[in-house]
């Protein structure tokens, strides 16, 4: 089956996001870990650098797992998974621009398009040609007993 052209553009949004949050977090390096550094709870926690960058390798790496289980394997749990990471991340996202810590300027623009991004990315995963693409089939009850 070929994909669909909401899986297509779903790959394009999502991917740019990526890209884009790479961008992000590499133009506000060293604004972000010299306030970790002046930060005596975050010193005394060891959240240094390499903190920082484990974090960030990480989620890049959770969102290359969900972008290819969904892209590549089709996955409705992949899928779901996808919708609530990014609800709970718009939530604390939403919630966080009251924190003197949070991004400002061009970095806080750049957070506002990357959520663009995503939502616009979840939202191709519920038109109506995704759902050949994720399959329609229902669970045998006979499978189960």
């Amino acid at each position: 089956m070929t994909k669909p052209k909401s899986i297509l553009l779903f790959d394009r949004l999502f991917l740019a996001a990526i890209v884009l949050g790479i961008a992000a977090f590499a133009y506000r390096w060293s604004e972000t870990s010299a306030l970790f550094a002046s930060t005596p709870e975050a010193s005394a926690l060891g959240m240094g650098p390499g903190f920082l960058i484990g974090t960030f390798a990480v989620g890049m790496a959770i969102n290359l797992i969900i972008w290819y289980f969904i892209s590549r394997r089709r996955s409705k749990i992949a899928k779901w998974i996808q919708v609530v990471l990014y609800v709970l991340g718009l939530v604390f996202f939403l919630t966080s621009l009251n924190n003197p810590l949070s991004p400002k300027g061009l970095a806080l623009a750049a957070n506002l398009v990357i959520y663009a991004l995503y939502g616009a990315a979840t939202y191709m995963l519920f038109r109506p040609d995704t759902a050949a693409w994720f399959g329609n089939d229902r669970v045998d009850p006979d499978a189960f007993r």
